[in-house]
């Protein structure tokens, strides 16, 4: 969902701003002497925002503090910020990549220190999610809305911070996954699909397509097996052949199922407001919910989701034009906190 929900409230026109960017082109010196690791231990929630610049906010592993603001604290002497509806963040080992498609920028900072390094600001049409792979990133891009075919990957030089070329999709592509050297694109839009694209970074080609269930809106790749969730059904597909291995039709009241995660052999995965947890072993659905919670949010509710560690993270939107929050439970489904982050928190990303 995320941004695709604000947009059909008609905000399209935010697009074009690009007044965020910066000067710069490629990286800058991030100075020496500043070797504070300030955000090396917790969960980086990035905040997608709404007529604002998107934010990020951080949380300590002991989960007793929340900090909002943190790219503005770090680099309160520049006149920047993330842009318009920060959509995702992928990583290599020492740089975080903000993906905003609501101003076709990815900011790239320091992922420990949050230092400003560089930013990619051209060759961008509605970014959506991105893979770091062997000194690249590989960036799914919607261009025009009402246009499947146009959709593109932008192929990012991660040195120069140019994209260096692009490879038109032909079919819609979204969330992207990298695993043993291939690159796997969700071929959906909006929760509307049926395939996860197999593209080839050593010729930037889509060499394949694996079927799933129709209304496809999250996988998961896992010691080479493909774990694909629509709105009705589960699935584990073999990744190198494609075959189906077995499949879950959910019940009535686990219909509209989305986020789904794997953790430590278990299967969790949402429904409006509830978390349900499958056993990869016993593959037998539960009666109930692992836990829900309430949300008065028309569009927000359970915007953001995430299993780490033992620990279950969730978000709700709220309005959209304040304050939105999360709250951490235990995989057993026991509460455990509740903070305030920024407007729209849509995703959390795991830092040590």
């Amino acid at each position: 969902m995320k941004i695709s929900k604000l947009f059909a409230l008609g905000l399209f026109g935010t697009f074009l701003l690009n007044s965020c960017s910066s000067d710069d082109d490629g990286f800058v010196e991030v100075p020496e002497e500043n070797e504070e690791q300030a955000y090396e231990e917790g969960v980086i929630i990035l905040n997608e925002g709404s007529q604002a610049a998107g934010t990020v906010s951080f949380l300590d592993w002991e989960f007793t503090a929340v900090e909002n603001n943190i790219f503005e604290t770090v680099n309160e002497d520049m006149d920047t910020d993330l842009g318009m509806y920060t959509q995702s963040i992928f990583f290599d080992e020492d740089h975080a990549y903000i993906i905003s498609n609501g101003s076709n920028l990815i900011t790239v900072v320091d992922r420990y220190t949050f230092e400003y390094v560089g930013i990619v600001d051209s060759g961008l049409n509605v970014p959506y999610y991105g893979v770091a792979y062997n000194g690249k990133a590989y960036v799914s891009n919607y261009a025009e809305f009402d246009n499947a075919e146009d959709d593109f990957v932008a192929i990012i030089d991660l040195e120069t911070l140019e994209v260096e070329s692009t490879v038109v999709a032909e079919f819609n592509i979204e969330e992207v996954k990298e695993e043993d050297g291939l690159i796997y694109f969700e071929g959906t839009y909006f929760g509307a699909g049926n395939s996860i694209k197999v593209f080839d970074p050593s010729t930037n080609t889509f060499t394949g397509s694996i079927d799933t269930n129709d209304g496809l809106n999250s996988f998961e790749v896992d010691d080479n097996l493909l774990y694909a969730l629509s709105s009705t059904q589960i699935q584990q597909i073999d990744i190198t052949s494609g075959e189906e291995i077995w499949a879950l039709d959910l019940p009535e009241a686990m219909q509209g199922a989305s986020n789904l995660q794997i953790e430590d052999g278990v299967i969790y995965f949402t429904s409006g407001t509830s978390v349900y947890a499958v056993s990869e072993t016993e593959l037998e659905l539960p009666t109930e919910a692992l836990f829900s919670y309430e949300s008065s949010s028309a569009w927000g509710a359970m915007y953001g989701f995430a299993v780490e560690d033992g620990y279950i993270y969730t978000s709700d939107g709220g309005d959209f034009a304040s304050a939105g929050t999360i709250e951490i439970y235990t995989t057993a489904g026991d509460f455990v906190a509740e903070f305030s982050v920024g407007i729209g928190p849509n995703s959390f990303y795991f830092n040590d």
